[in-house]
């Protein structure tokens, strides 16, 4: 189970928004346009609620995960609605390519690393942890079929995962649209303890 307390899912909170208000800045410099991105918000939920959360099992979603590894490891997930990829997409490489094609999710896998990296650079600086990340993975398929097989070894960890929610702008034409994101974060059982030490540590 992860037994955090609520002053230090406050110090996540400050940690998520920081680092999420980098990676909008970084996405606006890339896109030459506007991301932004609310102040996230953070509990800790049940393995149960992930895919629920995703819309249920038959709703298509995109789902980006990536290790932490280094002096605290955990596992990232990054799932948003598949409706708002084709537009990322587009932003990203200019042209009319479908999400699943090689471009696509060459670039789909660039949107997630600069998003998880900038997180993950915060909060390696903010809690002093020597922490790198993965090359992100991405799957578009049935929120079931996405999110399930990475689950499966998360869960003997236990019951429980830090969800971090933010909305953020999707780039239609004319018609921008806020989109919800779910980011979570499962410890390994061994960095939990070094998660709580470093989070003690912070100022509020």
């Amino acid at each position: 189970m992860v037994t955090i307390n609520h002053e230090e899912l406050d110090k996540i909170r400050e940690i998520s928004n920081i680092g999420l208000g980098h990676a909008a800045t970084s996405l606006s410099r890339l896109l030459d346009m506007p991301c932004k991105m609310t102040v996230p918000a953070v509990k800790v939920t049940g393995f149960d609620d992930i895919i629920a959360l995703a819309g249920g099992p038959e709703n298509e979603v995109a789902a980006i995960s990536l290790k932490m590894e280094g002096a605290f490891r955990a596992t990232m997930l990054f799932i948003f609605p598949a409706a708002h990829v084709s537009s990322i997409v587009r932003q990203l490489t200019g042209e009319q390519k479908e999400a699943m094609e090689g471009i696509g999710f060459s670039a789909l896998r660039e949107f997630g690393n600069i998003i998880t990296g900038a997180y993950v650079s915060t909060f390696a600086d903010v809690t002093e942890l020597n922490v790198r990340s993965s090359i992100p993975d991405v799957v578009i398929d049935m929120a079931g079929a996405a999110i399930t097989p990475s689950l499966l070894p998360l869960s003997l960890y236990g019951d429980d995962v830090i969800l971090i929610q933010t909305d953020f702008n999707d780039w239609v034409e004319d018609k921008p649209e806020r989109f919800q994101a779910q980011f979570y974060l499962i410890p390994e059982p061994d960095s939990l303890n070094v998660l709580r030490t470093a989070l003690q540590g912070m100022p509020l």
